[in-house]
């Protein structure tokens, strides 16, 4: 299977790429510059030169897949013009997978969701939310199921920040020091099934 993903070279990327690449994937990340496409091509995975203003690049890349994984994000720093980079991102590559019930899935988190109890499958953030003006693209990915392809938002808690990712602020999440690793390591919460 052919799997398109940005953010390949990121916190989250660089722990996912040799996981798919060990179980017998073949990898295409987006790269926009020359560092994370050389840190890729070491990694093991194809380069495909772009970044999530480049909608043709975009298009190009997930139609030549079996499927997408978008981890690109262009930070909340970025305020939000991120946010509608992200959406036109996530538009364009849901057209080049329409109709085709290939999988399309995002990472996103889980702030703004539940406050004061476990968060659930069925939270969304309000479309007034903070949360969803910020990363409106969350929002979209649902609806894509609609037009012929699988889609699904999978949301990492309590943080994918570590030391090392560039959105990384000391103290100013809840990471803990096995998450800061430089491997990620998934959580569950039986509550959140």
């Amino acid at each position: 299977m052919r799997v398109f993903l940005t953010g390949g070279s990121g916190f989250v990327g660089s722990a996912l790429v040799p996981e798919l690449l060990a179980a017998g994937y073949e990898v295409t990340a987006l790269a926009r510059s020359d560092a994370p496409a050389a840190a890729l091509a070491a990694a093991g995975a194809q380069v495909h030169r772009g970044d999530l203003d480049n909608l043709s690049s975009l298009r190009a890349g997930a139609a030549a897949s079996d499927g997408v994984i978008h981890l690109a994000f262009g930070g909340f720093a970025d305020g939000p013009a991120a946010g509608q980079a992200e959406l036109r991102a996530i538009e364009t590559m849901g057209d080049a997978l329409a109709g085709s019930g290939r999988p399309f899935v995002i990472v996103s988190g889980l702030l703004g969701l539940a406050a004061g109890r476990p968060a659930t499958e069925r939270d969304t953030p309000g479309p007034a939310s903070p949360v969803a003006a910020a990363r409106p693209g969350a929002l979209a990915v649902p609806a894509l199921a609609a037009r012929g392809l699988r889609s699904s938002v999978v949301r990492l808690a309590p943080s994918v920040h570590g030391q090392g990712d560039h959105a990384y602020l000391p103290g100013s999440s809840t990471t803990s020091t096995r998450a800061t690793t430089s491997t990620p390591q998934p959580r569950h919460d039986a509550r959140c099934q």
